[in-house]
């Protein structure tokens, strides 16, 4: 049991500290991380309901979530091809497309809920 507990103990550390180096050591996560912060500023004069609070923080989350995974696949695809490489690009694209996907999914969510507020 204890040993279970040391190694979970062990997983979350390492999870912190990828969260923290993102954070310090990567521009686009904290562009990304600031324009959340942005958003919860704002969303803090207005009176959401808790579904509300939900709904933006998850996508919040999930914009910064997707983020750092795309982040690891452009630093996985730079150590792999140093070099330019025709599908190295593609897979960075792919990667970057799908943050780009959820960021649209994050703002229509904020007009939806923060304009509603508003008008």
């Amino acid at each position: 049991m204890k040993s279970f507990l040391k190694r979970s103990a062990a997983k979350f550390k390492y999870s912190f500290e990828g969260l923290f180096h993102g954070l310090c050591h990567d521009k686009s996560i904290q562009l990304q991380g600031l324009i959340g912060l942005i958003v919860i500023t704002a969303c803090l004069t207005l009176s959401l309901k808790l579904y509300e609070w939900l709904l933006v923080m998850a996508m919040i989350l999930l914009v910064l979530a997707a983020e750092f995974i795309n982040s690891t696949i452009e630093a996985l695809c730079d150590k792999l091809y140093p070099d330019y490489h025709a599908e190295a690009k593609k897979i960075k694209d792919y990667a970057a497309a799908a943050v780009l996907l959820i960021s649209m999914l994050a703002a229509i969510v904020g007009i939806v809920v923060i304009g509603g507020k508003l008008f």
